[in-house]
């Protein structure tokens, strides 16, 4: 994510709260995809239980941290 919100400070995006938690979903969508090629645990509730758990917490920490580091 920190990488993700580096490249965005060159951008100037117009809603700096939506472009964090828009770099902290695709930065836990890419860990969460790097996971699951390596789990063994594959059930269909596993997946749609723990995942969207970790996801959100990333998505907020990114929408906090972009209102903080894309100001322009």
């Amino acid at each position: 994510m920190a990488c993700f919100l580096h490249a965005m400070r060159h951008g100037a995006p117009e809603r700096p709260g939506l472009a964090g938690a828009v770099a902290g979903l695709v930065s836990s969508g890419l860990a969460a995809t790097f996971y699951a090629a390596n789990c063994n645990d594959d059930s269909p509730l596993f997946v749609i239980l723990w995942y969207p758990l970790a996801i959100a917490p990333v998505c907020a920490v990114g929408a906090l941290l972009g209102r903080k580091m894309l100001k322009w």
